[in-house]
């Protein structure tokens, strides 16, 4: 059976690739190890965490969307930690959107074609046969808090716009910022009742907030689409949300792949910003 792949960003820490579908990290300090994000929940990903270290686990979420948290009931045991603006997450009613079986199943089926073309097969078979226990208990962290692994801290950084309660964690020994869906190479920012620009000025604080601390980090290890990006796309991001929010950039509706709204790109960045899929 196929398993995740692992890659070393710098010494002691991880990317763990989910099949090319989602990102997890390892961060290793000398007294604890955080497991960033969890994936969607395919095969054992403790097993490829225990693989890396020794350390006793705590798991950070960047977010509480079932493709970063879906593997939680493997780390039950563990402290979890997350923003309550994404309490609401947990509890969604979405055909298919939800942590379990039926999700893994839809993610595979819609992602997979673009994200891993010919292994949805395999990656179907990693699901496990009996609905797993997603339900956990997390400890609320934001903006500020920090997590001290030994010798080794990530600060909390509040960053809503993909979710309300979105985290990224900065780690300065690496120079790493661990940015979930905050910053990937797409970011999709759903469709507001009436095109309602709040969700894109909410993001847009979000990226001013990030640009005004870039000198902390050189990269980002990304949710999607390759593990790390030079911290300059979030200034390329900026450059849309205002030019959008201005006027001097206009979106265009297209579908691409499991994506359909209006999109815009602009340097390495592209924001779905009316997106509605």
């Amino acid at each position: 059976m196929i398993r995740q792949s692992t890659r070393e960003l710098a010494p002691h820490t991880w990317c763990i690739d989910e099949f090319g579908l989602v990102n997890a990290f390892v961060v290793e300090g000398a007294d604890r190890s955080a497991v960033i994000d969890t994936g969607c929940g395919y095969g054992d990903i403790r097993k490829v965490v225990q693989d890396l270290t020794d350390k006793p686990l705590e798991v950070l979420l960047t977010h509480g969307h079932p493709d970063h948290c879906g593997g939680i009931y493997h780390f039950k045991d563990c402290r979890i930690f997350m923003n309550d603006g994404d309490r609401p997450l947990l509890n969604m009613k979405m055909p298919g959107w939800g942590l379990g079986r039926d999700f893994m199943k839809m993610y595979v089926e819609t992602r997979g074609p673009v994200r891993c073309p010919g292994k949805e097969k395999e990656v179907l078979a990693t699901i496990p046969a009996k609905e797993p226990d997603c339900s956990f208990e997390y400890q609320n962290v934001d903006d500020g808090d920090t997590i001290d692994l030994g010798g080794r801290v990530l600060e909390c950084i509040h960053t809503p716009g993909h979710s309300d309660g979105s985290i990224c964690y900065l780690d300065r020994s690496s120079r790493i910022l661990f940015s979930g869906d905050t910053v990937n190479n797409s970011i999709i920012l759903m469709r507001q009742p009436g095109n309602d620009p709040c969700l894109i000025e909410k993001y847009q604080r979000t990226l001013e907030k990030l640009w005004a601390r870039h000198e902390d980090f050189d990269r980002l290890a990304i949710g999607h689409d390759g593990d790390v990006i030079d911290n300059g796309i979030i200034h390329d991001y900026l450059t849309i949300t205002r030019g959008v929010l201005d006027g001097s950039i206009r979106g265009a509706y297209e579908e691409v792949g499991f994506r359909k709204g209006d999109v815009a790109r602009y340097g390495k960045a592209e924001l779905w910003f009316h997106c509605d899929a």
